[in-house]
């Protein structure tokens, strides 16, 4: 049983189709089926969309608080247009097992680095990592680790250990002070937790219908309040594998103007560091919640980069489907 803000749902594809039909959008979770990868001994829920065994796939990384299929719609969309689909809720998070918000952004890594394995014994090689908001810097971590990948594609990201990364809490001069208490405090009582709107302004970002990010959590009964100490210490202290001029895996990256969490100027620091195959894509007077308020706008982005690594002269035919727009 799933009990949302002000309803009860005896099963989740319940639950999903009530948020489809709140937002006016296809039911698109019927066209994924459920797996579980292990990590660490945990099972990691997947949803995979198979388009064809030997087309290129996306991993997806959600964002904080959330679950892969938030993003129905776009990974959905971007299935049909000749993509294998495969996205995880990470450990701690939606589906997969784990204590709720407890996780570390290298042991996302991990759970990662095994729905890869996942993704190339059930398809291919051809891999790209796509990642949104906690889930971009997942995937960009994921650029200095694992030259397996044919790219990563990133809403947002940030190098964990820059000073600059302060700007991204929502009370900068304070986190500032708050770093070296979250160390020790990590380090003491690493199972507290806190509450997400303690470090990122859930009402910033807006959501249709329900106004913001936060309402839409506070709803939801898959989507976390709280994490722990030491998930808000890795977010302040994990260090990518190698420095960001090293990178060799072709990073695309794409934000909204209008973000309020990731400054563009922050972005494009570090996004003229790199030295590899790279992309930076803004879209003007668009928020944090990007991947949700624009998937018109961003799915053709998306496709142009992909047929750019995969070589692809044309766009691949998708197969005749039924979703409509409401």
């Amino acid at each position: 049983m799933y009990i949302s803000k002000d309803k009860t749902f005896n099963t989740l594809h319940e639950y999903f189709d009530h948020i489809a039909e709140t937002l006016h959008y296809p039911r698109v979770h019927k066209y994924f089926k459920a797996d579980w990868v292990i990590s660490d001994g945990l099972k990691i829920h997947v949803d995979v969309y198979e388009h064809d065994p030997l087309v290129p796939t996306i991993v997806f990384i959600p964002g904080t608080a959330i679950y892969a299929l938030c993003y129905g719609e776009l990974l959905y969309t971007l299935g049909q247009e000749g993509y294998n689909i495969v996205g995880f809720d990470p450990r701690g998070h939606g589906q997969s097992e784990g204590v709720r918000g407890d996780y570390t952004i290298t042991e996302i890594m991990k759970d990662a680095t095994n729905v890869i394995n996942y993704a190339m014994e059930r398809f291919n090689n051809k891999v790209s990592v796509m990642g949104s908001s906690q889930g971009g810097i997942v995937a960009f971590y994921m650029a200095a680790k694992d030259d397996r990948l044919n790219s990563v594609i990133c809403q947002n990201f940030a190098d964990l250990t820059a000073d600059e990364t302060l700007q991204l809490a929502r009370h900068p001069r304070l986190f500032k002070y708050l770093k070296m208490l979250i160390a020790r405090a990590g380090n003491i009582i690493p199972n507290t937790q806190i509450p997400v709107t303690s470090y990122i302004d859930l009402e910033k970002i807006p959501v249709p219908y329900y106004g913001s990010a936060k309402n839409f959590m506070d709803s939801d009964p898959l989507a976390l309040k709280t994490i722990s100490l030491r998930a808000l210490q890795s977010l302040a202290h994990t260090a990518l594998d190698k420095p960001v001029e090293q990178i060799k895996v072709p990073v695309y990256v794409m934000q909204g103007t209008a973000d309020s969490i990731f400054p563009v100027s922050y972005t494009q620091a570090i996004f003229d560091k790199l030295t590899c195959q790279k992309k930076f894509v803004q879209f003007p007077g668009k928020s944090h919640a990007l991947l949700h308020e624009d998937v018109a706008g961003v799915v053709p982005e998306v496709l142009l980069w992909l047929r750019e690594i995969y070589q692809i002269q044309s766009p691949l035919n998708p197969p005749a489907g039924d979703l409509k727009r409401k």
